[in-house]
C-alpha cells in the first residue's frame, strides 16, 4: 500500500511538473502582438513581400485587405507621398509639412500593423498543422485497430493476406505524411521567431476556438450580429463609415484635394487677366505701321518683351491649370474608389466569416455521420460483409470531414483578425482599452 502512495505521488507529481511546464512554455496570440509593438524593426513592402530586417515574408492574400498587408495598397501610398513632395508649392508651408507627416507615421504604423497581421496568419497556420498532427495519429491507431479486425476475419476462414499489404502501405504513407507534417510546422514556427527576431524555447501556441474571449464581442460571437442581411449591412456600413473618417490617407487625399481646387480656381482667374493682354501679332503689326527706325533701339525692344511676356506666361499658366485639373480629376476618381473599395472589403470579410462559421456547423453533422457509418462499417468488416477498402473509405471521411472542421475554425478566426485589421484596429488584440472602445462604438 505504501509503494503504491509513493508511485501515486511520484506520478501526480511529474505530471504536475510537465503540466506547469506547459503552461510556461504556452504563448498568446497577446504576448506575441506587444512583443511585436514594442520592437523597432526596418520594414517594407516589395516584391509582394513583407520585409522585417531583411527576412522576406510572402503575401498570400486570400482576402480581400484595406491596410498595407498588400503590394498596390503599399505603391499607392509611396505614390501619395511623392504627390506631396512634387505639389508643396501648393500647399501652404505648415499644411504641407503636417499631411506628409501625417502619411508618413501612416505608413510606420501600417506596416507595424501589417506585421502583426503576418503574425496572426503564422499563428493560425501552426495551430492548423498541429490538429493535422493530431489527426495523423488518430488515423494511424484506427489503422492499426484494422490490423485487428482483419485477425478477427481470419478467425472465421477469410484470407486477409491482400488487407495485410493495403494496411501496411497506408500505416507507410500516413508516417510519410506526418514528417511532412511535423517539417511545415517546424518551418512555420521559425518564420514566426524570425518575425519577432526572438529565440523561444520549446514554446506551443495557446490555442483558440470560437468561445475564446479574445474572438468575442461583447460576450457574444461575433456571427451573432451579422446573422441577418439587415444585421450585416448596417454593421458593415458601420464600420467602413468609421474607418473611412479615422483613415490618414483618405484625409490627405482629400486635402490635398482641397488645395488643388482652389490652385485651378487661381489659374483660371490669371487665365482671364492674360487674355486681355495684347498678343504678339498685335505687338508686331502695331511697329510695323509705327515711324520707328530699325533696328529697334532699347526701348523699342523692351516694349516687345514685355508685350510677348503674357503671352508665354498665358501658355504657361494654361499647362499647368490642364495639368491641374487632371490631378484633380484622378484625385476624385482614386478616393471615390478606395472609399468603395473599403466598403466592398469589409463586406467580403463578413461573407467569410458566415461561410467559414456555416462550414464549421456543417462538419459538425457531417462528422457525426461519418462516426456513425464507420462504427456501422467495423461491425461489418468484422463479419466480413464488406471490404476494406469501403472500411477505409469510412475511416477517411471521419478525418476529412474533422479536417474541414479545424481548417474552418481557423479560418473563422482569421476573419475576425481580417475584420479588426481592415477597420484598423488589430490593435485591438495587445490592448484591451481598444477593443472595448471598438465594441461600444459600433456594436
Amino acid at each position: 500500500m505504501k509503494i503504491k502512495l509513493i508511485l501515486f505521488f511520484f506520478m501526480f507529481t511529474l505530471f504536475f511538473k510537465l503540466f506547469a511546464q506547459d503552461i510556461e512554455n504556452r504563448i498568446d496570440l497577446k504576448s506575441l502582438f506587444l512583443l511585436s509593438l514594442e520592437q523597432e524593426k526596418e520594414k517594407s513592402i516589395k516584391n509582394n513581400n513583407l520585409i522585417v530586417n531583411n527576412n522576406r515574408f510572402f503575401i498570400d492574400n486570400q482576402r480581400l485587405i484595406n491596410g498595407l498587408y498588400s503590394q498596390s495598397n503599399y505603391n499607392s501610398l509611396t505614390v501619395l507621398i511623392q504627390l506631396l513632395y512634387t505639389n508643396h508649392d501648393i500647399l501652404k508651408s505648415k499644411q504641407s509639412k503636417y499631411l506628409l507627416d501625417s502619411v508618413l507615421y501612416a505608413k510606420y504604423e501600417g506596416l507595424k500593423e501589417a506585421t502583426l497581421y503576418e503574425i496572426s496568419k503564422l499563428y493560425f497556420k501552426i495551430l492548423n498543422l498541429k490538429k493535422q498532427l493530431q489527426l495523423n495519429m488518430k488515423r494511424e491507431k484506427l489503422l492499426r485497430q484494422t490490423l485487428e479486425f482483419a485477425k478477427e476475419r481470419e478467425k472465421i476462414g477469410i484470407n486477409i493476406s491482400e488487407d495485410l499489404k493495403s494496411l501496411y502501405l497506408q500505416l507507410r504513407n500516413v508516417s510519410v505524411d506526418r514528417i511532412k507534417i511535423y517539417e511545415e510546422k517546424a518551418k512555420l514556427k521559425q518564420m514566426l521567431k524570425l518575425l519577432l527576431g526572438k529565440e523561444f524555447d520549446n514554446f506551443n501556441l495557446k490555442d483558440y476556438d470560437l468561445k475564446s474571449d479574445e474572438f468575442l464581442t461583447k460576450n457574444e460571437s461575433m456571427i451573432f450580429y451579422v446573422n441577418t442581411k439587415e444585421k450585416l449591412n448596417r454593421i458593415s456600413n458601420k464600420l467602413a463609415s468609421k474607418y473611412i473618417d479615422e483613415n490618414i490617407q483618405i484625409s490627405v487625399m482629400q486635402s490635398l484635394l482641397n488645395s488643388k481646387k482652389d490652385k485651378a480656381k487661381q489659374d483660371e482667374y490669371t487665365q482671364e487677366l492674360l487674355k486681355k493682354s495684347k498678343t504678339v501679332d498685335e505687338v508686331i503689326n502695331e511697329h510695323k505701321n509705327s515711324n520707328t527706325n530699325k533696328p529697334w533701339n532699347e526701348e523699342d525692344f523692351d516694349k516687345i518683351v514685355r508685350e510677348k511676356l503674357p503671352l508665354y506666361m498665358n501658355a504657361k499658366v494654361t499647362l499647368k491649370n490642364n495639368q491641374n485639373k487632371k490631378e484633380v480629376k484622378n484625385l476624385k476618381l482614386t478616393i471615390k474608389n478606395q472609399k468603395s473599395r473599403i466598403h466592398n472589403t469589409i463586406s467580403k470579410n463578413f461573407h467569410y466569416l458566415i461561410s467559414n462559421y456555416k462550414t464549421i456547423n456543417n462538419s459538425k453533422i457531417s462528422n457525426k455521420n461519418a462516426q456513425r457509418n464507420y462504427i456501422l462499417n467495423e461491425k461489418m468488416y468484422k463479419k466480413g460483409d464488406i471490404s476494406l477498402d469501403t472500411l477505409l473509405s469510412a475511416q477517411k471521411n471521419m478525418i476529412i470531414s474533422l479536417l474541414n472542421k479545424y481548417n474552418a475554425r481557423y479560418e473563422y478566426l482569421q476573419d475576425i483578425v481580417a475584420i479588426y485589421y481592415n477597420t484598423g484596429k488589430i490593435k485591438a488584440f495587445a490592448y484591451d482599452g481598444i477593443k472595448n472602445e471598438f465594441e461600444n462604438s459600433i456594436f
